[in-house]
């Protein structure tokens, strides 16, 4: 194949673009809320506590995709060439069917999931349509992170900037048609993310293949794939478990928030839709630096990975906690913008106040499990992940049984888990130890002419 080339290795020519696509989606989801709200509290606290549902698989599917982009990145780095189109293949190969299995999963489970989390009938129905509606959006899902991973590789989060302007104006526009013109209600604010993934997906196709003329092939085709899949594996599996184990545990701990009532279930909905934007900004800065990081860990330049990763680092803290602090300075209007309930306002209230002391830890988690796995330490994270996120949940269990929890009280307690490992996340770091753990060694330069 022709010898693809980053397009940049400026961090913020790479970011400031991931960071309008990630603002622009969480612009559409805010919006998405506000609808639900609009169609009462009820409606919103429901989907509210079923979204860590539909994150196992809005967060584990395009986790696994990144493993593409790692992956790529660091055979272009090493320069070995032929094996960059095999592991778009695979990642499009593995995420369009972990889409498809989790799409047909939800179908199959929307009228049983919330039951089993606790919800009373009247909300249980409202969590069945939900549920078995948004099913539908995972099959475009597996198709469009796959794809957005070949763009990312090679750089071109411009691209990725404009495909999701382009859908946040067809999701917001349809949802406001679905809504307020069809009435068609919770289904209708649904329709409209199925449509804006589709759409997104059509445009990422072409932008690969029309525009970044990237060529599939079938012929020794199985094999070739074989041969990334180890590695693509390797990262993938550590990529997606994180994320699996935190929606699972937020799943675990929502079964206990349930049974606090709506006015705590709907506070924790909006005050988390607060907090959105500056999760966007790391999660940006992180995409940004695993591009580079890759790029630069197959060429061996590690100095160059470490000073942009205590960079990125010290922006993420710097930027969570001044946003976290003028959004509790500040929280009744922003609050206000779901609702006008005050005791769910009074809540939120707390809630966000809670979050001023762990916003930097969260960003520093966000930096630092992305970049390690990048890099190749894939292994460490997922242990952090095992110890920490599972191991959170029988302790907010036996907390809960001695002393009744309040909303408040589960807060801390996230907010303890993001502390703790935000100090083990910068110490596994500073040992260096990712230095040995690529998963590609740079070619050897040719001979000169004549030698």
């Amino acid at each position: 194949m022709t010898q693809p080339a980053l397009r940049t290795e400026s961090l913020f020519q790479l970011t400031w673009p991931i960071f309008l696509q990630q603002t622009t989606q969480g612009f559409v989801i805010l919006i998405d809320f506000w609808f639900f709200s609009h169609l009462s509290d009820q409606i919103a606290a429901t989907v509210g506590q079923l979204l860590p549902i539909v994150w196992m698989g809005a967060f584990v599917i395009p986790s696994f995709a990144g493993a593409g982009v790692a992956v790529a990145s660091q055979y272009m780095g090493a320069r070995q060439f032929d094996r960059v189109i095999p592991a778009y293949m695979m990642n499009v190969t593995c995420t369009a069917a972990m889409g498809l299995t989790f799409a047909f999963l939800l179908r199959l489970l929307a009228s049983h999931i919330g039951r089993w989390m606790g919800l009373p009938p009247a909300l249980n129905a409202i969590g069945t349509t939900y549920l078995s509606t948004i099913s539908i959006y995972f099959v475009f899902l597996g198709v469009l992170v796959a794809y957005n991973a070949v763009l990312s590789s090679r750089g071109m989060t411009n691209w990725l900037m404009f495909t999701s302007m382009t859908v946040a104006g067809v999701n917001v526009t349809l949802a406001a048609l679905f809504v307020l013109v069809f009435h068609w209600g919770l289904r209708g604010v649904v329709s409209a993310s199925i449509i804006g993934a589709a759409t997104a997906t059509g445009i990422a196709i072409w932008l690969v293949h029309g525009r970044l003329r990237v060529r599939f092939f079938l012929r020794g085709a199985g094999q070739a794939m074989l041969g990334v899949l180890r590695p693509m594996l390797r990262i993938g599996i550590s990529n997606g478990f994180e994320p699996f184990s935190y929606t699972t545990q937020q799943i675990a701990l929502a079964t206990m928030i349930i049974p606090l009532g709506v006015d705590a279930m709907a506070a924790s909905a909006y005050a988390a839709r607060a907090q959105m934007f500056q999760i966007m900004f790391s999660v940006s800065l992180a995409l940004g630096s695993q591009i580079l990081m890759a790029h630069w860990t197959g060429a061996r330049r590690f100095d160059d990975v470490d000073r942009l990763y205590w960079r990125v680092v010290r922006r993420a803290m710097f930027v969570a906690g001044a946003y976290a602090l003028t959004a509790w300075l500040f929280a009744r209007p922003v609050l206000g913008v779901f609702t006008q309930d005050p005791a769910i306002i009074r809540l939120g209230m707390t809630l966000l106040a809670i979050s001023v002391c762990y916003e930097p830890a969260r960003a520093v988690n966000i930096i630092g499990g992305s970049v390690l796995k990048a890099v190749g330490d894939a292994r460490f994270p997922m242990v952090i992940s095992i110890v920490f996120i599972w191991g959170i949940v029988p302790v907010v269990i036996a907390i809960n049984h001695a002393w009744p929890l309040t909303i408040a009280g589960f807060w801390i307690c996230f907010a303890a888990d993001e502390i703790i490992r935000a100090g083990i996340n910068l110490w596994r770091w500073r040992t260096g130890r990712w230095q040995s753990m690529g998963i590609a060694r740079p070619l050897p330069a040719a001979p000169a002419a004549g030698s």
